[in-house]
């Protein structure tokens, strides 16, 4: 037997895709490809494939908040990936253990998700302040530029550091940092036909969280990240439908 190594214990609190491209799928499998335990918190339960999302079954808060429970007494949480939410009540319980894990200096990466990229709602409408609002206990959020525009997002006050995804998207896809104290940075990689997009944004988000939780600075981390996902998408896996899923596991090759 080999020497037990520890590994860094990320916290996914986000929905779950059927297809596996996108949601906590997408999530665990970036968080393993770079060596870190993942644990979950299932907030919705998604009937979806790349082409669009059929159902959705928000998770009681009751039950959220007993996942939240039973992790943290066994696991100590080296940072956390938040990604869908779906309405207030559970946005409330999140908030709440959010508070305590940032209280213990953990880094909180929040993907902001409104709207699938087939355009199905993954936020209710009267659950889009509490959004906003969660982000001041965001170490760094990573809305694209429609959630930016939903949430009314001031990038003249911004609650936290803020990676805002595809600022431009042709032949590259780019991304833009927007500091809490006023820096900006520009992050470019090329893009690969097919232009997948289904899970681009969860992976690149969990992977974030899965590089902080291994004390990177934000900077390196988020060329990493990229750089995962870019791989990921010019390996895609192939379905019916063309080749549309992020391979993870190609993700840390090329």
């Amino acid at each position: 037997m080999g020497a037990w190594v520890s590994k860094k214990n990320v916290l996914i609190v986000a929905g779950s895709d059927s297809v596996g491209g996108a949601g906590v799928q997408a999530d665990i499998k970036s968080c393993e490809a770079f060596g870190c335990f993942s644990a979950s918190v299932i907030t919705a339960v998604t009937a979806q494939n790349t082409n669009g999302v059929s159902s959705v079954l928000a998770m009681p808060a009751s039950m959220v908040k007993a996942q939240f429970e039973m992790v943290l007494a066994e696991l100590d949480i080296d940072a956390v990936k938040v990604g869908m939410l779906f309405n207030e009540e559970i946005i409330a319980v999140v908030s709440a253990f959010l508070k305590d894990l940032r209280a213990k200096n953990v880094p909180v990466v929040i993907d902001p998700v409104c709207v699938a990229k087939s355009g199905a709602k993954l936020l209710e409408d009267g659950a889009i302040e509490a959004l906003k609002e969660l982000l001041n206990l965001a170490s760094v959020a990573t809305p694209n530029v429609d959630e930016a525009r939903i949430l009314g997002i001031d990038f003249a006050n911004l609650p936290c550091d803020m990676v805002l995804k595809r600022t431009k998207v042709d032949e590259i896809c780019e991304d833009t940092l927007y500091l809490k104290n006023g820096g900006v940075m520009k992050f470019s990689e090329e893009l690969f036909e097919p232009r997948v997009m289904h899970g681009a944004g969860c992976s690149f988000s969990s992977s974030l969280a899965a590089i902080l939780a291994q004390q990177s600075d934000l900077v390196s981390a988020i060329k990493m990240a990229k750089k995962f996902v870019a791989n990921g998408i010019k390996n895609a896996h192939k379905s019916k439908f063309g080749a549309r899923l992020i391979d993870h596991k190609a993700g840390l090759n090329g």
